[in-house]
């Protein structure tokens, strides 16, 4: 069952606000960096990129030929890892 949660519009006001100032922080740090904000593939995208099989990516992060990240139970990789991956000539069926 969800659960429902109600607060005070002033404090949403407050919170949105909040974020908001929070994200134009970062946006200014990025543009000021030269650097952008990473991007990241998930599982699914990463299949699909290398022609590879969910346990085929599990096998190459336990042996540690593919970097990832894990964020709230979510397995994420680098694109330029992947790119890495096909650039070294990494076929599924080898």
């Amino acid at each position: 069952m969800k659960e429902l949660v109600i607060i005070e519009k002033q404090v949403l006001d407050e919170l949105t606000y909040r974020i908001d100032q929070l994200k134009t922080k970062l946006d200014s740090l990025y543009a000021h960096s030269g650097i952008a904000p990473q991007k990241w593939i998930d599982n699914e995208q990463a299949c699909h990129r290398l022609s590879a099989s969910i346990r085929t990516l599990q096998t190459l992060r336990d042996s540690r030929i593919l970097p990832y990240t894990k964020m709230g139970g979510k397995v994420f990789y680098k694109p330029e890892d992947i790119e890495k991956m096909l650039l070294l000539g990494y076929h599924p069926n080898n």
